[in-house]
């Protein structure tokens, strides 16, 4: 188990640019569809939780499975495995870097990349949206969300603290439907 961990982490460590959330889509399809290790709605959870937590969503993503699948060993190797390719890269492009960003085609490569990126994330966002934002309740708290951060100049974990606190104050008055209800409810 501790192979595949480390063999897995290290992969999306290698493959993946532009941070955490272009790493979203491939994150969703090694740890939730190929190998099972989470839910989609775990996914998410992590994601929520990073942004209000030291460290990226890749590392608390590698932690949280590596130790559910092989303990505090299992947490430590994915851990490990998920930062060693950039740490790798980046050492090496350290000294070369300055000399090359004068290239004309390298700066084309950059621009080229940060649009696949950013098609990384949209294509994230739309998925987590499809399949996390399944009820009427979901879906206002989701518009209130998503207008805030795009009309106000409010952080973004604020915005996190407040959904958490609106849902738990609509758990504590019974207004939140039993999550395995809202689970069958959208298959």
């Amino acid at each position: 188990m501790l192979l595949k961990l480390f063999l897995t982490f290290f992969r999306l460590g290698a493959v993946t640019f532009g941070g955490g959330y272009a790493m979203m889509a491939l994150l969703e399809q090694e740890l939730v569809e190929n190998n099972e290790w989470m839910t989609g709605e775990e996914l998410l959870e992590i994601t929520a939780i990073a942004q209000i937590t030291p460290g990226t969503i890749a590392i608390n993503a590698a932690t949280f499975v590596g130790r559910r699948m092989a303990g505090i060993p299992g947490a430590v190797t994915a851990s490990a495995a998920v930062v060693l390719p950039p740490l790798l890269i980046v050492g090496f492009l350290a000294s070369y870097l300055p000399v090359w960003l004068n290239l004309p085609w390298l700066q084309g490569a950059f621009l080229g990349m940060r649009y696949a990126v950013a098609a990384l994330i949209f294509h994230a966002a739309v998925k987590m949206l499809c399949s996390n934002v399944t009820t009427a309740l979901g879906r206002a708290l989701f518009s209130a969300a998503f207008l805030a951060l795009l009309l106000t100049p409010v952080h973004p974990l604020m915005i996190i603290l407040v959904g958490g606190a609106v849902g738990m104050s609509l758990y504590a008055g019974n207004a939140l439907p039993d999550q395995n209800t809202v689970a069958k409810g959208s298959q």
